[in-house]
């Protein structure tokens, strides 16, 4: 390794949330930042700091996550990302490493970022870690007219976690539909930013008005920044994907961005 001042990498990698409290560390919790921080770590001898593209709750899955770190020592990336994997545990996979310019961040670089939510409307014997089984009647043109009112809705403050000290509730949509794929239901967004509990938030809310519990009436109130308490349950964290992330200069030459 040639010794120098600061060197930064992108990584892009995947990650089952099951085992993990998110990804942000936190004390005495398994996040997948500290796994990966850990690992690097031992790996560099270095007092690494791994930033992510976004942050996830609980449970929640990343299939196509982007994150950076510095270092003081350039390294073979190719190397790197094969001592990573036999460090890390199963549930988390590197693609690949790359070496960034320093003004490329993993978060602020970001113009959008895409999430999916899968529904299941049969019941299945595998694969249900991924995906929420639900088995009830629910009218599909009722959530497609949904995901149109959140196209052209900017203010979420109504889908936002409860006690949440943000400041700003306002984001911009770029993508919001709901596709059939064989027996599930998948409803794919894409926005600029996403609030805490966002996309769970409207996916539980949206199932409440396409299962009858609630007007589509409502919606015309909550996309113009009603409280928390006047949108629906959120759905549960297993069913949600971070898909990838958009940027203007892209460090794996697109690889990182869904395809919606």
């Amino acid at each position: 390794m040639q010794k120098s001042e600061i060197h930064r990498y992108a990584m892009r990698l995947a990650f089952h949330g099951a085992p993990f409290s998110g990804w942000q560390i936190q004390s005495r919790q398994r996040t997948v930042q500290g796994e990966l921080t850990n690992a690097l770590r031992s790996l560099s001898k270095e007092d690494i700091k791994i930033i992510g593209a976004g942050r996830t709750d609980s449970g929640v899955h990343g299939k196509n996550y982007v994150a950076h770190f510095d270092v003081l020592n350039e390294f073979d990336c190719q190397e790197v990302s094969f001592k990573l994997n036999r460090f890390l545990p199963d549930r988390i996979s590197v693609y690949e490493l790359k070496k960034v310019d320093l003004d490329f961040h993993a978060r602020f670089s970001a113009l959008s970022r895409s999430y999916s939510y899968t529904l299941r409307e049969k019941k299945h014997a595998f694969g249900n870690d991924l995906v929420w089984n639900y088995t009830r009647d629910l009218d599909f043109e009722i959530l497609k007219s949904c995901s149109e009112l959140i196209k052209n809705a900017k203010n979420f403050s109504a889908f936002e976690r409860k006690g949440s000290d943000n400041t700003n509730s306002i984001c911009e949509i770029y993508h919001s539909l709901w596709i059939r794929k064989n027996d599930s239901i998948i409803f794919q967004i894409r926005a600029n930013r996403f609030l805490r509990n966002m996309v769970r938030s409207l996916v539980g809310t949206m199932i409440e008005t396409a299962n009858g519990k609630r007007n589509l009436n409502d919606w015309q109130f909550l996309i113009k920044g009603g409280d928390r308490s006047d949108s629906g349950n959120s759905a549960p964290a297993h069913g949600l994907v971070f898909m990838g992330v958009n940027y203007s200069k892209s460090p794996f030459d697109g690889r990182e961005a869904a395809k919606y």
